[in-house]
């Protein structure tokens, strides 16, 4: 390996590694234990001049594909390649809106993962044989669309739109829907093992499923990364923890913990099928 140079640690090393990578120019990225930032290094010293033609290009303003700054038509084709994460959003912003303000209980009864009864005053969860005797399958998902107030909601429609968007775009809406019903059914199904209760709702099973999905995609196919930055993924596994540790209660967080942990175990583990890579290419970028 011949050795590049070392990029400084305020600055993220994600979109040039993909610029060099559509060049075909075979890197890696390595921290630098001096600096605290990230080596590059390049694997074949014969793409030495290829890769300072790629390198000056990226100074001249070349850029990955989708990371132009975005006008209101492009703005209009991104909402047009995301069909599947628009209506899932919208699913939720719906099911929430009728919990909180229109039908209340009447829309947890029905959304729940297994039936509720009331017996002495408290609601009951029924097995999950309930849920499957009745036929009542989409109990297994429906739950990800309901949410316990406005800033659950916003925090997950949030997330599902940067993280989902992009994967729907990028290598489309099919891979995404899969990926979507995959981590509501084992997510969902991990909280209500883990705690006999279905008392519990929102997107963040599913967040975290593109998140692991995402980060092992970006590590195993840098020429086609998506584009997770190390920062997010850390913030959100550092939010996950937290979660698992009597400071949330006492803070008085009420979080799915299992669907969390079981949607980023699904994102991981879909990351490692034999999907096919989406083609790459490299575009300019004329805005300063």
């Amino acid at each position: 390996m011949l050795k590049l140079f070392v990029l400084p640690p305020d600055q993220d090393p994600m979109p040039l590694s993909r610029h060099l990578w559509q060049a075909k120019i075979a890197h890696r990225v390595l921290p630098d234990e001096s600096s605290g930032g990230q080596t590059f290094w390049l694997l074949n010293p014969d793409q030495l001049e290829e890769c300072r033609a790629a390198l000056e290009a990226w100074q001249q303003g070349a850029r990955p594909q989708g990371r132009q700054r975005t006008s209101g038509r492009s703005w209009s084709q991104r909402l047009k390649k995301a069909p599947v994460t628009l209506v899932i959003m919208s699913l939720a912003l719906l099911v929430t809106l009728a919990f909180e303000i229109l039908l209340g209980p009447v829309v947890f009864l029905a959304v729940s993962f297994t039936p509720l009864s009331i017996e002495s005053g408290q609601v009951i969860s029924q097995p999950l044989s309930a849920t499957l005797a009745s036929g009542h399958y989409w109990r297994l998902i429906t739950p990800i669309f309901l949410h316990f107030g406005w800033m659950h909601l916003v925090f997950n429609l949030l997330w599902a739109w940067i993280l989902g968007e992009s994967i729907e775009r990028q290598q489309g809406s099919l891979r995404l829907l899969v990926l979507i019903l995959l981590a509501a059914l084992l997510s969902n199904t991990a909280q209500f093992w883990v705690n006999g209760s279905s008392q519990f709702g929102g997107l963040s099973g599913v967040v975290y499923a593109y998140l692991g999905y995402t980060w092992l995609w970006d590590r195993r196919h840098p020429e086609a990364a998506l584009g997770l930055t190390p920062g997010l993924m850390a913030m959100m596994l550092g939010w996950m923890l937290l979660g698992m540790t009597p400071l949330a209660a006492s803070l008085g967080l009420n979080m799915a913990n299992e669907a969390h942990l079981g949607g980023l175990l699904t994102g991981l583990a879909f990351a490692l099928l034999p999907w096919p890579t989406p083609p790459t290419s490299t575009t300019r970028n004329s805005s300063p």
